[in-house]
């Protein structure tokens, strides 16, 4: 991400998960990353990730696990940056309980 990324912290009903959204500033084309972490023992840790860090046009999700960490990603398409950017936001924050649940069994 951009040094001057913009940064949004979602939290949810459990305090110990939170929904994190950041993307680069202007102009386009924009790198962005949002992610469903969880607190364990005072440390926020990564249970999903959506980004397009390796290409601005190339839109992944990182499924995390508690024993190996970040996954091979999927690959999905979308029109726009704008549209993934909006499908990530919408699946993190809807997702949310089953994804840590997900995690925590890992």
């Amino acid at each position: 991400m951009v040094a001057t990324e913009r940064e949004v912290v979602y939290a949810q009903d459990e305090s110990c998960v939170r929904v994190r959204y950041r993307r680069g500033e202007p102009p386009p084309p924009y790198t962005y990353a949002v992610t469903v972490e969880v607190k364990e023992e005072a440390v926020w840790q990564t249970a999903r990730l959506w980004d397009n860090a390796d290409d601005v046009h190339e839109h992944h999700v990182h499924e995390y696990t508690r024993m190996e960490g970040k996954q091979e990603p999927v690959i999905r398409e979308f029109n726009s940056i704008n549209e993934a950017m909006a499908v990530a936001n919408f699946e993190a924050r809807n997702e949310t309980e089953e994804i840590v649940r997900q995690w925590r069994k890992s």
